[in-house]
């Protein structure tokens, strides 16, 4: 009955097509309005991957590149950013410890500083490890779009951006122009899923534009029960709590641009550290903090010239574990690290009338750790790095070329050199890219002290190195076709290969540590395919590949009693993964929006066994009715996983955390209203 009820949805998902409009140009859409462009024209869509910061229509950029409008986000009736990335080839996501999620991309897990993600031009990830967390965390009705690079970012957005940039758009004033409040509620069969409460607040006057937009809200995990590897569980209904509240302000006059951003993310777990849950009457609360502002400034000397300038701060506390009990007993602060990040960055752009260009540049950046509980009881080194970095761009008649280079310098890691060269061409119904560049991930102050506590009280024979930066070199191809106006084929292949591999480790006394691995490599292809017609809908249809060529860390590697069981694959991640989005406009007013994503087997552990989690389908449908009663009322009901297949978060390496258990089916309403 599943089977035919897939079938059912298939079907239904190949009756949705795409709304277009006539075609525009590349540099039509220089500043566009993404809330009201046409799927067809979302190739056009300028995507920001140059160290000029020009805004490049896809076709032409300079990498793998996903972008997400918002108005696709409110068609799907997304609940959170894991439905949203869920639909991008080669993405993955799975535990980590202690109920957080983490992303993967292409087979390697990228969890831990190998994939940026920034709001408004502020990074998200955490200075401690790296990490960001996924998981009713991030506000969506503020979205203009998402642009995605699905490879490398580190030549233009340094440390953490070695596999993939996750670069979130918020619309301007001008686009908001007024008030508009949103709300949703979902449940699971066994309890309650999730309640948020979402503002966007918006006005231009003149030069001036203030935007400002938030959210507040409550989810949890899964309505399942968690099994650890030793037999003990507990039910996760009403447990395993994920509360976010993000506050984002930003004032624009002329060239000067100030964002304020706020984001608290509390994450509640009793599934523990590894292999064993929390024991009975206790759960731990993480907490991640961030408060963060950034100020730029742009002056033109002419049409040609021009002088950016930056400065970023973000004061941190990320992993801050505290102890709570059932029965009442006083909280207990368990761990405690203020990180504090400084950045200044300057560049000039020289370009020309035809888009050819030069960047310099430089910046100086800080990371000063304070610990305040637990740990080493002295002070962390202040982590500091120097970077001067340039790239050129030349139009040849017949083909684009990119190059730059990126020099760092880090006092605790030395130097390092990331180069990267780019060909594109777009010739109308076809183009092309060929992609070569070089990538990196620097340790963190986490790792440092990680390292520096597990030296405490040993003889020097038994101490260890610090750990040092892992380096990547990848290599993509991309070949698109519009054989006519409604239908877009993409295909790109890539290759990656990581050597000197950041990788955490625990010894027979559970105290861990970091160390680097000789290297992974992975490679694979990716396609996509977008179908539409005109005023009635679109279909999306993406598949992404991946083998394991190289693999000398245990830890990624799919190990049984006779030994490596498949070494085509690394722990956690699906070799096949297809996503169909479709959409259809039945009335001006009423549309309708499906999904289905199927990953195929794979591995994972629980304490040291291995146990292989088989495919799986997650099909969702979502009703949305725009001015309903009156113009700027809108409202939406979904429901998600219909065959309850209750899709597993399966942790990407052997850290014996058994699989953590995902959402199962849910229905959830949604209502918004624009003033």
């Amino acid at each position: 009955m599943k089977s035919l009820f897939k079938i059912i949805a298939l079907s239904s998902l190949g009756c949705a097509f795409a709304q277009a409009a006539e075609s525009l140009s590349c540099q039509q859409v220089a500043a566009p309005n993404i809330v009201k462009l046409d799927l067809s024209d979302l190739a056009k869509v300028p995507v920001v991957l140059s160290a000029n910061q020009k805004a490049t229509c896809a076709k032409q950029a300079a990498g793998i590149v996903t972008v997400i409008t918002g108005e696709q986000i409110q068609n799907m009736g997304a609940r959170d950013l894991i439905d949203v990335l869920q639909l991008v080839p080669g993405f993955s996501f799975g535990v980590d410890v202690s109920n957080v999620v983490g992303l993967g991309i292409r087979g390697i897990q990228a969890h831990e500083g190998k994939v940026a993600v920034f709001v408004d031009g502020i990074s998200l990830n955490e200075h401690r490890f790296g990490t960001t967390q996924f998981g009713n965390h991030f506000p969506l009705e503020q979205i203009d779009r998402i642009e995605i690079v699905r490879g490398p970012g580190s030549i233009v957005h340094g440390n953490f951006a070695e596999m993939g940039v996750i670069n979130i758009i918020s619309k301007t004033a001008k686009q908001m122009d007024g008030v508009k409040l949103s709300g949703n509620y979902g449940r699971f069969s066994r309890g309650e899923a999730r309640k948020n409460l979402e503002w966007t607040a918006g006005k231009q006057w003149g030069d001036l534009e203030v935007s400002f937009s938030g959210k507040r809200g409550e989810a949890h995990r899964s309505d399942q029960i968690y099994q650890d590897a030793v037999g003990r569980s507990f039910d996760m209904t009403g447990n395993n709590e994920l509360d976010a509240t993000m506050v984002n302000l930003g004032v624009k006059y002329q060239g000067l641009n100030l964002r304020l951003l706020v984001d608290q993310y509390n994450v509640n777990s009793r599934d523990g550290f590894g292999e064993e849950m929390s024991k009975p009457g206790r759960y731990l609360v993480n907490k991640f903090n961030t408060y963060a502002a950034d100020l730029g400034f742009q002056h033109h000397f002419s049409p040609s010239v021009k002088l950016e300038t930056n400065a970023s701060f973000s004061h941190q506390n990320p992993w801050e574990r505290t102890r709570k009990y059932l029965d009442g007993r006083a909280a207990l602060l368990r761990e405690k690290v203020y990180v504090d990040y400084y950045k200044f960055n300057a560049k000039a752009t020289f370009a020309s009338e035809q888009g050819n260009y030069l960047v310099v540049g430089n910046s100086f950046s800080s990371n000063k750790f304070d610990i305040r509980e637990g740990g080493l009881g002295e002070t962390l080194p202040t982590f500091s790095n120097y970077t001067a970095y340039t790239e050129a761009r030349y139009a040849f008649p017949w083909i684009n070329v990119l190059a730059g280079l990126r020099f760092d310098a880090y006092n605790e890691y030395g130097t390092n050199f990331a180069p990267r060269v780019a060909l594109t061409k777009d010739f109308g119904r076809f183009h092309v890219k060929a992609l070569y560049s070089h990538a990196f991930r620097i340790p963190t102050g986490g790792n440092y002290q990680k390292n520096a506590e597990y030296n405490i009280g040993k003889a020097p024979d038994e101490q260890i190195d610090q750990v040092g930066p892992e380096r990547t070199r990848t290599v993509e191809l991309e070949f698109g076709f519009q054989p006519f106006n409604n239908l877009d084929l993409t295909v790109n292949l890539f290759h990656i290969q990581s050597d000197d591999i950041i990788l955490y480790q625990v010894d027979d006394q559970l105290d861990d540590f970091y160390i680097n691995a000789s290297g992974q490599n992975t490679q694979g292809v990716e396609w996509g395919l977008e179908y539409r017609v005109p005023r009635l809908g679109y279909l999306a249809m993406d598949y992404s590949f991946y083998e394991s060529t190289r693999n000398t860390a245990d830890k990624y590697k799919i190990l049984g009693s006779d030994g490596q069981i498949h070494q085509g694959l690394n722990v956690g991640f699906p070799t096949h993964k297809v996503s169909l989005n479709g959409h259809i406009d039945l009335t001006p007013s009423l549309s309708l929006n499906q999904t289905l994503i199927f990953i195929s087997d794979r591995y994972g552990y629980e304490g040291d066994s291995l146990v292989r989690h088989g495919s799986s389908w997650v099909y969702n449908f979502y009703w949305r009715y725009k001015n309903l009663f009156t113009k700027g009322l809108n409202v939406g009901l979904g429901v998600y996983d219909l065959f309850n297949e209750k899709q597993e978060y399966v942790q990407p390496y052997h850290g014996g955390h058994p699989a953590l258990p995902g959402r199962t089916r849910e229905v959830m309403f949604k209502l918004s209203y624009q003033f």
